[in-house]
């Protein structure tokens, strides 16, 4: 009997069909593909930041520390709005883009799930010369992008010598993220990308593949390793999110907690508190936010900018998150438009993914798993026992600098991890390549 993939019909779609604000072609086999967005949205959003209108009177203290109590302060907008209207040179960083990344774009379909629409996507693949590269799947987050993947890709696949594994590394962009159009249906959560890539990994021919994710990426490498055992060889996570139990608080009550129990107990606290109001928002009402955010550039910039600059060294923040990369990284969300990236955060909840406390509540994963942790970023000095809940982890990595972007801000370290763990051949399941 023939297979649903045998009958359907070919299907191609266009820039014009998605009412996309760049030109692209999308079918049903794998295109080269250029970044190319359309002038006249070039040139409306230029405009759009030129006219934004700020806020006059703050109600927070000056703070050198980045601790806004407010959120971003007047003055970081004002800097990126008159950048973007009047420095910023877009076609410049297309161009650098499409020079540094070599990418493709395809429809993958999953008809095994309750999301039934075809799935556009677009995709960094970089291939290894050396002949034994392990294929690996390279998941961004959010408010991140498939650029995630621009300072560590080159180190992947290009190790130093013949005794460092190398990689075959493909980045695809969460649909409504770059130049991944956004789902035309409700439904597509974190389950459903990580069956559409699971679906994009066999379509290039890898039949079996390593993970590697962090923020959203990881929760998405975690559903498509419990979906796909057959596919999905081993994880490494740098967003390994375990929740404290009942038991855990009942003991920190009693004071029968470790150190280590009482700081990640109150780095959870004090997240939930004071920085998870965007994920309840996108969590609950993602329209109401995107409807702000997709006529503002420099409001979603601000939206933005107060996760990047919170989850960093802080005397890295100059350096990295520059007005130019503040504004890059924003237009991977503009560009689509910022309700798709939202409200993943909503069909996430509908699998289990997030509970209202930003807790997270994923399924445990059989194959072996490794996790790198970085001081700052949420999940920092996990217990071993707490991560061994999730998943079966075998190696873990605890920096002393980094946070939320460590494929950004410390490319080297990451590359050393995902080197060390899918290196140890036995430990990581990575045999079956050989």
């Amino acid at each position: 009997m023939a297979s649903q993939d045998t009958l359907r019909q070919p299907l191609t779609l266009t820039d014009e069909d998605l009412n996309l604000t760049f030109h692209a072609t999308y079918t049903d086999t794998v295109n080269p593909f250029k970044i190319s967005v359309k002038e006249d949205f070039v040139e409306q959003t230029r405009l759009k930041a030129s006219l934004t209108r700020f806020i006059d009177t703050e109600f927070q203290p000056p703070n050198d520390q980045l601790e806004y109590t407010d959120g971003p302060p007047t003055h970081a907008a004002k800097t990126i709005a008159f950048y973007w209207a009047n420095v910023y040179d877009w076609r410049a960083v297309e161009d650098d883009i499409n020079t540094q990344l070599t990418q493709f774009t395809t429809i993958v379909h999953t008809p095994h799930t309750a999301y039934k629409e075809p799935i556009p996507l677009h995709f960094v693949h970089h291939r290894s010369p050396r002949p034994d590269a392990i294929p690996l799947l390279f998941v961004h987050g959010w408010p991140g992008s498939f650029l995630e993947v621009a300072e560590i890709i080159h180190l992947l696949t290009h190790p130093p010598d013949d005794s460092v594994p190398a990689f075959h590394v493909v980045a695809p962009s969460i649909p409504g993220y770059g130049f991944s159009p956004s789902p035309r249906a409700p439904g597509f959560g974190y389950r459903q990308a990580g069956a559409a890539f699971n679906t994009l990994m066999q379509h290039l021919g890898y039949k079996h593949y390593v993970a590697q994710g962090g923020d959203a990426g990881d929760f998405i490498i975690r559903y498509a390793a419990v979906d796909f055992p057959d596919a999905v060889v081993s994880l490494h996570s740098n967003f390994w999110v375990v929740p404290p139990t009942d038991e855990d608080l009942k003991n920190l009550k009693e004071g029968n907690s470790t150190s280590e129990e009482v700081e990640i107990i109150r780095r959870l606290g004090g997240f939930s508190s004071k920085r998870w109001a965007y994920g309840q928002l996108h969590q609950t009402r993602p329209l109401r936010l995107a409807h702000a955010m997709t006529d503002s550039p420099v409001g979603l910039a601000m939206w933005i900018y107060d996760v990047l600059v919170s989850c960093i060294e802080e005397e890295n923040v100059a350096k990295i998150w520059t007005p130019d990369r503040v504004i890059t990284w924003t237009m991977m969300h503009w560009i689509p438009g910022p309700y798709a990236a939202f409200s993943l955060y909503k069909h996430g909840a509908a699998d289990g993914a997030i509970s209202m406390s930003g807790v997270e509540n994923l399924p445990y994963v059989k194959q072996p798993v490794a996790i790198s942790q970085f001081p700052h970023d949420i999940w920092y000095r996990t217990p071993l026992e707490w991560a061994k809940r999730n998943g079966n982890v075998k190696w873990s990595a605890v920096h002393e600098k980094g946070g939320h972007f460590p494929a950004l801000e410390t490319p080297e370290v990451l590359a050393g991890d995902v080197r060390q763990f899918f290196g140890n051949a036995e430990e990581s399941g990575t045999k079956v390549f050989k």
